[in-house]
């Protein structure tokens, strides 16, 4: 039997970046860490220890300078504000303190101490439940092995060279690889491990890389030199297919051009029923960067800015004249568009390393989001502040994350107006009437939401936590994936009531979690009774795409259809989806 009959199939994974590739197989060990000799130094050899870690570093912000200026003359500011993050992550003091401490305190050698406190950072975010912060782990675990290969070699080492026409596989993928990669070149990417908002899966979007992630064994499976067809829409890869499978791919290929060039043409359209009801659809976004591509997709606006990436990248609790400052950069894209501003989401699950909190053991369940902010009230005073001065300029409003009941409204509403007091004897101009809204993600919010429209301006629905907490179901667990179902009946009935409730409260209600980005969701979402959507900018298109095919009529039959189903296995099939039994 010969190597290619031997080493044929199919392997699943999931689609990060969609698309369809056809390419030889290359496996890179493009993640894989550097063999580091750890030795005791004596008290002498601290200082040239430290010497040594000072010009590592001043090489790696050179290169990833460098690296910037080139991702920004090939894939503009949006993806080149992808390694804004990483020099910020290099440059904070935090980071060299830590590594420092372990040549003058642990008397370990500098690649020592630099593996060590990488190793401990990754561990940190990694523990995160947010995804967003969660992947931030693969941007500090390329910086590690960035500055590994500095202190270990004479010259840097060269990004790998791959043929023309590869399919790059690979166990984890770096964002500096990623930048580095030609499209004519690198036809698809396949990885092991990965996420959806990781920068590497960021920057393999905007240069129309086709990616999966999350495809087990990926490295044993694919051997090089196989043949390999990567389906970024369906999720799976054929190992050295047949004739008959890349004929249906050819005809694949040739509907997906013909798809996206319609795509293309909806930049300028509104998101708009085929029987003409107007749905607002706006960018969720958590950086400066992002906002562009949300301006350039022609969002509604932002409905939903997370400013946890604003205190991530510091190494200390961002001042009120810093916040101000990076919101305003991010407001003047959307302007004269509205913004709306999420307080600071963190918590046990979503630690900050200058922040230290109490270590609890269910952090999903402890001290996070609202409740948070009013046991370190300076923190909101100081956040809220911020916001309240840009919105004497442009069109913001306030988010408030993770709310339980009335009283975590009432208690941070006594606040802000506090502060808006505070604002107008130091005569600072600021707009006292922003509107206030609450994240509905907990069952108790959702229970109470006739009680809490009465308390604010807007709603928004948090789809992310909320299903998870619905079905208790943690929704980072491999283990559990099959029982985190978005169209569960229970989620979808509690759906449908949320929307029903904000309506007759005379409230805007949107849905903001990754329900909302999802197009075999969104007529489902219309006929529940949902006018509002707040997607990733990269989602915009292919959502108001379903919008204007869809028709009121349509979408409430199927809500209607939906609702009266027993089984997550049969809502799947109105939609048209397939369904994943569980073991």
């Amino acid at each position: 039997m010969n190597q290619r009959t031997r080493n044929s199939g199919m392997v699943l994974g999931e689609v990060a970046s969609s698309g369809l590739a056809r390419g030889t197989a290359i496996l890179c060990a493009c993640a894989n860490r550097i063999t580091v000799a750890r030795r005791v130094i004596s008290p002498n050899e601290v200082e040239a220890e430290i010497v040594k870690l000072d010009a590592a570093l001043a090489i790696v912000e050179d290169q990833l300078i460098d690296l910037q200026k080139k991702v920004q003359q090939s894939l503009g500011d949006q993806s080149a504000g992808i390694f804004e993050a990483h020099i910020a992550l290099l440059r904070a003091p935090s980071l060299r303190k830590e590594i420092r401490a372990g040549c003058l305190d642990r008397h370990i050698n500098v690649e020592a101490a630099v593996e060590e406190s990488i190793e401990k950072l990754v561990s940190t975010f990694a523990q995160v439940e947010e995804p967003y912060l969660r992947e931030r782990a693969a941007d500090l675990e390329d910086l590690g092995r960035r500055l590994l290969d500095v202190l270990t070699r004479d010259q840097p080492s060269e990004n790998p060279v791959f043929p023309q026409g590869s399919v790059l596989v690979t166990s984890e993928l770096l964002p500096s690889v990623t930048a580095r990669l030609d499209r004519e070149t690198i036809r698809g990417v396949v990885v092991e491990r990965g996420g959806q908002t990781a920068h590497a899966t960021i920057l393999a979007r905007e240069l129309g890389v086709p990616l999966l992630i999350r495809v087990p064994d990926a490295m044993k499976r694919i051997r090089t030199g196989d043949r390999l067809v990567v389906d970024g829409l369906a999720g799976r890869v054929f190992i050295n297919p047949t004739a008959h499978i890349l004929r249906e791919y050819d005809r694949l290929e040739s509907d997906l051009h013909a798809h996206r060039t319609a795509l293309q043409t909806m930049v300028e359209l509104p998101p708009v029923t085929s029987d003409g009801t107007r749905i607002r659809l706006s960018a969720n976004i958590g950086k400066t960067a992002d906002a562009p591509a949300a301006a350039a997709a022609n969002a509604d606006g932002i409905g939903l800015y997370r400013t946890e990436f604003v205190f991530l990248v510091q190494d200390h609790l961002p001042s009120e004249e810093e916040q101000y400052r990076i919101y305003r950069a991010t407001a003047e894209y959307s302007k004269p568009r509205h913004v709306v501003i999420r307080l600071l989401d963190i918590g046990g699950d979503k630690p900050l390393h200058y922040f230290p909190l109490s270590a609890e053991a269910n952090p999903s369940l402890g001290l996070r989001g609202t409740r948070l902010l009013l046991a370190h009230a300076e923190i909101l005073r100081t956040q809220t502040r911020a916001i309240l001065r840009l919105n004497a300029t442009h069109p913001v409003s306030i988010l408030l994350p993770m709310v339980g009941d009335v009283e975590d409204v009432r208690a941070v509403k006594t606040i802000i107006e506090s502060v808006k007091a505070q604002l107008a004897a130091e005569h600072q101009t600021f707009d006292p009437r922003i509107p206030i809204g609450a994240m509905i993600e907990t069952p108790s919010a959702a229970v109470m939401i006739g009680r809490l429209a009465r308390e604010v301006d807007f709603l928004s629905i948090g789809t992310n936590d909320l299903v998870q907490y619905l079905l208790t179901t943690d929704r980072t667990s491999s283990t559990l994936a099959p029982y985190y179902e978005p169209v569960h009946p229970a989620v979808l009935h509690v759906l449908a009531s949320l929307a029903s409730t904000a309506g007759e409260k005379n409230k805007d209600i949107s849905i903001c979690g990754e329900m909302a980005g999802n197009p075999a969701y969104t007529r489902l979402l219309l006929g529940l009774g949902f006018r509002s959507l707040s997607v990733a900018p990269g989602e915009l298109l292919e959502v108001k795409h379903t919008i204007r095919s869809t028709s009121m009529e349509e979408a409430r039959a199927l809500a209607e259809r939906v609702l009266q189903c027993d089984t997550v296995e049969e809502i799947k099939s109105h939609l048209g989806l397939a369904h994943q039994r569980r073991a």
